[in-house]
């Protein structure tokens, strides 16, 4: 027996003793179930209108009276009033004697034609018009859409020997019998598949492919659905015999309230599949309610199953004490939703009357509140500490010591995470009652009387948060207990004295009793000085440089301006400034304010991604970069910085935010010298199609076998495949791809039908060939060059000049730029051993005159090179290499 057939089984024996309503935990105790998966199958029978839901803690279970049992269908009815004519028609269909009438579903992507499907297979099997076992076979219809045979071989089945090597199989019709077949997307079957279904709906036989003296019979409810307009797409005769059209309409024309059930039952869904309690802060349920959905409820449930699984990756890692979503979790197209707020006629009247919503993993209504402990309080640090201690074996004096250490720098650490979320007395009027922050503010003007000195802000701030925290545990009726208060008494004696008077106070205005540990926390708080709180805190410096006059400045400025501090930095570049003074100038602003935490640049393009590297060796630091950023980026990664965030979470969450804006440094790190060259390809079916594709390429490619290797891999997933090219590259040089999809933006990268149907070889062969031509050359220059490395050399400018091209929205033939790489080696070798070029100011001034951008483009494009071996390239030199790519622009026109 299933165990959720157990449950019920066992729900209806409790039932007939007398007792009814029961909760999770108490089935799961009897049957010596886990208690999260006896909750899972309990709310999975009430969706099936099995059994009744009894809310509040715990939430509770019965079996549905059979008179008023509902069915899934007729709750959706109820909660998505929109749907109510379609649940209508659908019943009626359903019920229509003597065996119900086909239907067809028409709806946009992700209006929910499936699950409607399955919910008037379950209506059907609860009114009795098909037995418990009735099968529910679903098939899509675009899967065989380009091979028609095949497409009717499975829906009608097929005879041994129909076609050469054809084999007896059942159709899905005929596996179907005695329920419901559901034919997805079936604007895409055949006209003659067509034809044969409406024979079998109007007599109700069939015919298996390549049978054509036997008739078989079925008893199947037909359900269709499709994206099209049937009248275009289907087939009059065929849309004739479906008489009930079925119309599921898109999210953007639901209604507010139907969305925001749709937001809470997606939040409740994932938080019982979690097995964790989800907080949804108000702002984030809001902007779910606004933003643009074009996939309607399909995508806005995966976007709430994406926010819920980095939420629930958050809390595993330690980053967060809870399961929560706040508005900044939330990817930027939803975040959008909070500005498209205000557009909507309904925005104004339609409010969430609660900061922060609950969602329990026993199911129910969500819970509503002030929301989770944003950070762990002083009183869970200090016992899950000592908690750890002891598990260790410590005991004594070491653990006294560790204790009074770890408690210290606790406080320390509090301090600053308060200094970040509560900026102001308005944020802080978010976080506790108005009863708590009389108290305090009572509270602080008395201690800064008995101690004759001010508290800093900040310190009150921490002591409201702790206050509260405070009342609500004992509330809760948890223990207070301080395992240092002897050693606090004793070194902090006057603050001592004053948090007894405080805690006199506190139980004289909130009417509660407080035990004298509580004293001991209030006195850290009251020991804090001035100095120790301003100390200052190490962050991600985060810089900004942009082309143009004023551009980074006036983008740094509404960040500050925002977010209410300086903290960001900003370098203006002008069109005409040499990138080399920009670099240092961007270097002096970082040189007195950066830490070890780091460096986020956000650029626009060009040159200025190659700083990235440079100042890493130069400033000693982790540096990352991210080009063609705008405001919202840059606002983001200062908000995270401010939050003390790591470099790499930072650029994470920026890449996660705009994955498109985001790219590696143009300029790569010193590699090994590779001579091999290799041909990735990559299967996800297996290492056996991943071979197949190599044979096909070693019998088409013309390859020098020294130089060239393909290396057929398997890939289970992404991230492994990845790794594995990773790992490839240390070894070889990549030069293409052959998978299914692209693993890295950098390798140019061919689709497998591209090489199967043999299109791709033209140009994979032309890659090779430049490839081979360029491996030649670094073995020729070996002999030749006296200060330059010719493979390290070559990839170098090989970067350079693409980064070039890429600027210019060029992409030249490959052997077109062999020739100015072959120039730049030796001109690159010649300046190393101090030979000066010529200045050539006044073909510079012409040669600039011409086309300022291009000239800045190649200019800028040359920076690393300069930079990376400590040399100037002339401006003679700089105009033929304009020149060059003028004529390059030239060609692509014509």
């Amino acid at each position: 027996m299933k165990r959720v057939d157990l449950v019920y089984e066992t729900l209806r024996e409790w039932e007939r003793s007398g007792k009814r309503w029961v909760s999770a935990e108490e089935l799961a105790s009897v049957l010596g179930l886990d208690r999260a998966n006896v909750s899972r199958d309990l709310n999975r029978l009430w969706r099936e209108g099995k059994v009744q839901k009894q809310t509040g803690r715990p939430v509770r279970f019965a079996l549905a009276c059979g008179s008023t049992a509902e069915t899934r269908l007729d709750r959706i009815a109820k909660q998505q009033p929109s749907l109510a004519a379609a649940v209508e028609q659908g019943k009626a269909a359903v019920l229509y004697p003597p065996k119900g009438l086909p239907m067809l579903i028409v709806g946009e992507t992700g209006t929910g034609k499936s699950m409607f499907a399955e919910l008037l297979h379950e209506f059907a099997v609860a009114v009795g018009r098909f037995p418990r076992s009735a099968p529910f076979v679903t098939f899509n219809c675009a899967d065989y859409a380009n091979n028609p045979q095949l497409l009717l071989g499975q829906l009608f089945g097929i005879r041994k020997g129909a076609y050469t090597g054809a084999n007896e199989q059942k159709g899905l019709i005929e596996k179907a019998d005695g329920g419901v077949l559901f034919l997805d997307e079936v604007h895409r079957l055949p006209a003659e598949g067509q034809e044969m279904l409406f024979t079998f709906i109007d007599r109700g036989v069939y015919r298996r492919l390549g049978e054509t003296d036997v008739e078989r019979t079925a008893n199947v409810l037909l359900i269709c659905a499709t994206t099209e307009d049937p009248e275009s797409n289907l087939l009059k005769t065929f849309r004739r015999r479906i008489p009930m059209h079925i119309l599921l309409p898109p999210l953007e024309k639901r209604t507010l309230d139907e969305r925001c059930r749709l937001v809470m039952q997606f939040f409740q869904e994932e938080a019982v599949r979690l097995g964790k309690e989800i907080c949804v802060s108000a702002n984030a349920i809001r902007a779910f309610l606004f933003y643009a959905c074009p996939n309607n409820v399909g995508q806005l449930k995966a976007d709430i199953q994406l926010v819920c699984a980095k939420a629930y990756a958050d809390y595993v890692t330690g980053k967060k004490q809870a399961v929560s979503v706040h508005r900044a979790d939330l990817p930027l197209q939803v975040q959008t939703g909070l500005l498209l707020e205000k557009k909507h006629p309904r925005s104004a009247s339609y409010s969430l009357p609660h900061r922060w919503y609950a969602f329990s993993p026993h199911g129910g209504e969500a819970d509503v509140g002030g929301g989770p402990v944003e950070s762990e309080s002083v009183y869970g640090a200090i016992e899950r500490k000592y908690g750890e201690l002891k598990e260790r074996g410590i005991a004594g004096d070491e653990l006294d010591l560790l204790l009074e250490m770890d408690i210290k720098h606790y406080f320390s650490q509090y301090m600053k995470g308060v200094d970040r979320r509560i900026r102001n007395r308005r944020d802080l009027e978010k976080m506790v009652t108005p009863d708590v922050l009389a108290l305090t503010e009572a509270m602080v003007v008395y201690v800064e009387k008995k101690l004759g000195r001010r508290l800093a802000k900040k310190v009150t701030y921490a002591l409201a948060l702790h206050i509260q925290t405070a009342i609500n545990r004992l509330r809760a009726g948890t223990i207070v207990s301080h395992p240092k208060l002897n050693e606090v008494r004793a070194a902090y004696k006057h603050e001592f004295a004053v948090a007894l008077d405080c805690l006199h106070l506190m139980e004289e205005k909130m009417h509660i009793d407080l035990p004298i540990d509580e004293a001991g926390f209030l006195t850290m708080f009251f020991a804090i000085h001035e100095e120790r709180t301003e100390e200052r805190e190490e962050r991600v410096a985060v810089v900004v440089v942009m082309h143009g006059n004023g551009v980074a400045s006036a983008m740094a400025d509404v960040v500050n301006q925002l977010l209410t501090a300086a903290c960001v930095y900003a370098v203006d570049m002008p069109l005409d400034a040499d990138p080399k003074h920009i670099y240092e100038q961007v270097k002096a602003v970082l040189q007195p304010v950066v830490s070890q935490k780091g460096v986020l640049l956000l650029v626009d393009m060009g040159s200025l991604v190659s700083f990235a590297s440079f100042l890493e060796k130069e400033l000693a630091v982790p540096v990352k970069v991210v080009s063609a950023a705008s405001t919202p980026h840059v606002l983001e990664a200062a908000r995270k910085a401010m939050l003390g965030y790591a470099l790499n979470d930072i650029y994470e969450e920026v890449k996660a935010a705009a994955p498109f804006y985001v790219r590696e440094p143009l300029w790569e790190e010193e590699t090994a010298d590779q001579d091999m060259l290799a041909i990735v390809t990559a299967c996800f079916t297996g290492k056996g199609s991943a071979l197949a594709l190599k044979h096909i390429l070693e019998t088409y490619l013309q390859l020098d076998e020294h130089m060239w290797r393909i290396i057929p891999i398997q890939m289970a997933d992404v991230k492994e495949a990845r790794q594995t090219l990773s790992s490839i590259a240390k070894h070889f040089r990549i030069v293409c791809v052959v998978s299914h999809i692209c693993l890295d933006e950098r390798i140019p990268h061919f689709p497998l039908e591209e090489v199967l149907s043999l299109r791709a070889m033209k140009e994979i062969q032309a890659l090779a060939d430049v490839e081979e031509i360029h491996v030649h050359m670094a073995r020729e220059l070996a002999g030749h060059l006296r200060h330059l490395s010719p493979t390290k050399a070559i990839h170098a400018i090989r970067a350079a000049l693409a980064a070039i091209g890429r600027e210019l929205g060029l992409d030249p033939d490959g052997r077109d730029m062999v020739g100015l790489v072959l120039h730049l080696c030796c001109l690159l070798d010649r300046l190393l051993s101090g030979e000066k070029t010529s200045s050539g100011q006044g073909t510079a001034i012409e040669c600039r005159h011409e086309d300022e951008t291009l000239y800045r483009v190649v200019k800028e494009g040359l920076f690393p090179l300069e930079q990376r071996y400590g040399v100037c390239i002339g401006e003679d030199e700089l105009c033929h290499i304009v020149h060059f790519f003028r004529s390059l622009q030239g060609k692509q026109d014509t």
